[in-house]
């Protein structure tokens, strides 16, 4: 048993010498949707596309959709009832064992088409975070707060926010890009990006962008980004939702 217990340590204690041989992954993804035929082909086993999805409330779904489309003939559309006081809305699906690392800039982009003309005052479409052992660590995430949007953070940063009078508003029932970017820093040395169509609108320099916790073997952060959701993350309390998601890619741009 101890001529067991030997190797492991040094594999443990080599990972902690070198955690991103330890916690590697892909730093690259894209989907258009058009091979699937059902939610269940985007999740198999082995993850080789989607990981997970949240569906937290009875009425919620996510189906392979060929009434809208982006690109090609089929999106994924989303349909999340309001949220209430005892249970958060979600209709999204996530992709994780990814690996994006403190120093490198990563990009997020998707095509989203949010259908119907009711208020929304708070709606979260695009979220970025680390795995960890119990739940996930903390990151980021993209909302739309009374049809603009911002970057909020999942600890404790002020919202990135657009330039007062300079702001954009998110057009409703057609399709919209959206790319994000990140440079990850657990220091005041990251930036965050973020184009609606094109227009950039929000260019945030010198900021934290990483938590810095760096507990990584039980609970905690590693000083990198694993897990990228997008869908109907969190939805408004105001008025039940339906979306269409199409064109996504996630990728490290150096």
């Amino acid at each position: 048993m101890k001529h067991l217990l030997v190797p492991s340590l040094l594999l443990l204690l080599c990972g902690a010498c070198n955690k991103e041989v330890f916690f590697d992954g892909p730093d690259f993804y894209q989907d258009d949707f058009e091979a699937y035929t059902s939610l269940n082909t985007l999740l198999p086993p082995s993850e080789l596309f989607w990981s997970f999805n949240q569906l937290t409330r009875a009425g919620n779904s996510i189906t392979v959709d060929s009434t809208k489309a982006h690109g090609g003939r089929k999106s994924l559309r989303f349909v999340a009832e309001k949220s209430a006081e005892e249970v958060v809305s979600k209709a999204s699906i996530a992709k994780q064992n990814m690996a994006f690392w403190e120093g490198e800039t990563m990009s997020m982009s998707a095509w989203y088409f949010i259908g119907g003309t009711d208020s929304l005052k708070w709606l979260f479409l695009m979220d970025v975070e680390e795995q960890t052992p119990i739940g996930a660590g903390p990151g980021m995430r993209l909302a739309l707060v009374d049809n603009q949007l911002r970057v909020e953070y999942k600890f404790f940063e002020k919202d990135i926010l657009q330039i007062p009078k300079q702001t954009t508003e998110m057009p409703r029932n057609q399709w919209v890009e959206l790319i994000w970017e990140i440079k990850l820093s657990r220091k005041n040395a990251g930036t965050v990006k973020l184009w609606q169509n094109g227009k950039l609108i929000i260019d945030a320099q010198n900021k934290t962008t990483l938590p810095k916790d760096v507990l990584y073997f039980q609970q905690g952060t590693k000083g990198m980004y694993s897990s990228f959701e997008i869908g109907i993350t969190a939805n408004s309390a105001d008025n039940d939702l339906m979306l269409w998601v199409d064109d996504v890619r996630i990728e490290k741009l150096n």
